[in-house]
């Protein structure tokens, strides 16, 4: 017989990804935060199929946790702010865009996200250098 026994709580390997490793940095009846080294995920306890201890240190717990297919986290991540004449801002991601064939690419994704019609005989974005200034536009 090649059945395989799933326990109860747990889900089976092929629905399952691999286990978050952390440092369980808090716990309560409601939701479980794990330390990794990008920065800390919080996750409603229902949503946590299994928590096992990884190895324990001075004062630290470091653990494995498997989560439900699904489930949703809050990420924190800590970053380093410094104190400016301006309002505090992230940077934002750099384009994946290299080269003008990606750029058209990611141009044209926009335009459809937002709903704007291509004209034909056009080639979507350009990079232009006006007045000492570099824009990019549609034409």
């Amino acid at each position: 017989m090649t059945d395989a026994i799933h326990l109860p709580a747990t889900a089976s390997p092929r629905h399952r990804g691999p286990a978050l490793r952390g440092l369980l940095v808090a716990e309560s009846d409601r939701d479980i935060s794990v330390r990794v080294d990008d920065g800390t995920w919080t996750f409603d306890r229902r949503d946590v199929l299994r928590l096992t201890e990884d190895h324990a240190g001075a004062g630290e717990r470091r653990v494995r946790v498997d989560i439900r297919p699904g489930a949703t986290a809050d990420f924190t991540r800590r970053m380093r702010v410094d104190l400016v004449d301006r309002p505090i801002t992230l940077a934002a991601d750099p384009s994946e865009a290299l080269g003008d064939d990606q750029l058209a690419k990611a141009t044209r994704a926009w335009a459809a996200k937002l709903r704007i019609a291509e004209r034909g005989g056009v080639t979507g974005a350009t990079f232009t250098f006006h007045d000492g200034i570099n824009c990019d536009s549609l034409d």
